[in-house]
């Protein structure tokens, strides 16, 4: 009986051993320093945002205002693979896509490079340079 309770006692804690959820912020900005978006992701068998902002000029916007200042906002739709990153941010009613992040990613190498174009509704459109994961 004691040999049971021990071998359920270890499955059990077995089953609860889950990996580590990572999170961690993919940051794009355009040269000029004029506009940039901030994504706290997490990698699961999807992407996660659990978090974003974006800024153009003195103007912010957050899915968190309590945390990061700013005008709030909603992830709309977001979507991942090997060499794209595609997210679209919205207002608080879902009538609107207020900005849209599009990158590229590529791997040759040692050498890692992701940009692409952020798109704010009214306000223009910026070549980005990213770093993250």
């Amino acid at each position: 009986m004691k040999r049971i309770l021990a071998t359920a006692a270890v499955l059990l804690i077995g089953l609860g051993a889950r990996p580590a959820l990572a999170t961690e912020w993919i940051v794009c900005s355009s040269a000029d320093g004029e506009a940039s978006i901030a994504l706290l992701v997490g990698h699961l068998s999807f992407l996660a945002i659990n978090r974003a902002n974006f800024q153009v000029g003195d103007e912010s916007w957050s899915t968190n205002p309590e945390l990061e200042p700013g005008t709030p906002i909603l992830v709309a739709q977001a979507y991942e693979s090997e060499t794209t990153l595609d997210v679209d941010l919205a207002d608080v009613g879902f009538e609107a896509v207020l900005a849209s992040l599009q990158v590229v990613m590529t791997i040759e190498g040692d050498d890692y490079i992701s940009g692409g174009v952020l798109r704010v509704s009214g306000k223009g459109a910026w070549v980005v340079t990213c770093e993250g994961p």
